[in-house]
């Protein structure tokens, strides 16, 4: 397993009760817009990989799916299942790499993902495997932070993010995610920004970030190039500079095997 794989499962082994509680993960928009984005069909057998809280499996066993919840994290799987039974569902739950998926061919009617891929060292080789596992003409269903167009204005927000979590590996552009999806032969069929509104230190104690590290990051929004404010949405004054509202660039992306 590489540092990096470990790192994600040190940081969510640590902080999985978060992700079940957090608002953006448990109740942010882009769970309704891929929710809506996505033609479900009851019985649907479907993969939610890298679960995180269970949100989206949840919501997928709502609405009579055939649900399988995976993830890199043991922790955070057994944080997910907890939280599932609580609401009286039925969601099966199997513990591996986005990246290596251990399911046939031509299997899932839906595969989904939801804020996750930004942790993967091989976004492309997951893009791959999630497009194999689905039977042709099925759905893949994605929502990821993503990167301004401008390399340089990219390069910021990734330092950004690592700087927050050192497992975040890479917030990529859209028109890389068009690019993975041709390659694994996917047409992207539906594309939507998702804006996740955050409280800077809310968001940065999430993963346990320490006094240092807040100031760290506070100082690279108020300090940013105003390009980057503008890609954040960050607002400020004297009352909030103790917490900065921003706003986390996100897309929806939803993509059909061809058949």
């Amino acid at each position: 397993m590489t540092d990096i794989k470990k790192q994600v499962q040190q940081t969510f082994g640590t902080h999985a009760e978060n992700y079940v509680t957090s608002p953006t993960h448990a109740r942010g928009k882009s769970l309704s817009q891929l929710l809506k984005a996505i033609p479900r069909q009851p019985g649907w057998k479907t993969l939610d990989m890298a679960t995180g809280g269970g949100h989206t499996a949840l919501a997928c066993a709502e609405e009579g799916a055939a649900v399988i919840a995976s993830d890199l994290t043991l922790k955070m799987l057994q944080t997910a299942r907890q939280f599932i039974r609580k609401q009286n569902q039925k969601v099966f739950f199997v513990q591996h790499d986005a990246e290596a998926v251990p399911f046939p061919a031509d299997h899932f009617d839906l595969v989904t993902c939801r804020i996750a891929p930004h942790h993967f060292p091989d976004v492309p080789r997951f893009v791959h495997e999630a497009a194999r596992v689905l039977k042709p003409g099925g759905w893949l269903g994605i929502v990821d932070i993503i990167s301004p167009d401008k390399k340089k204005a990219a390069d910021y927000c990734n330092a950004f993010e690592k700087l927050r979590d050192p497992s975040h590996v890479w917030a990529f552009r859209l028109r890389d995610w068009r690019a993975f999806f041709e390659e694994a032969g996917l047409e992207m069929t539906h594309t939507e920004a998702a804006a996740s509104d955050q409280q800077l230190g809310v968001w940065a104690a999430r993963v346990g970030c320490d006094n240092v590290t807040i100031h760290r990051l506070r100082a690279m929004l108020l300090q940013a190039p105003q390009v980057i404010k503008d890609w954040y949405n960050v607002k400020t004054s004297e009352n909030t500079l103790a917490d900065i509202p921003f706003s986390i660039q996100q897309a929806v992306m939803i993509a059909r095997k061809r058949d």
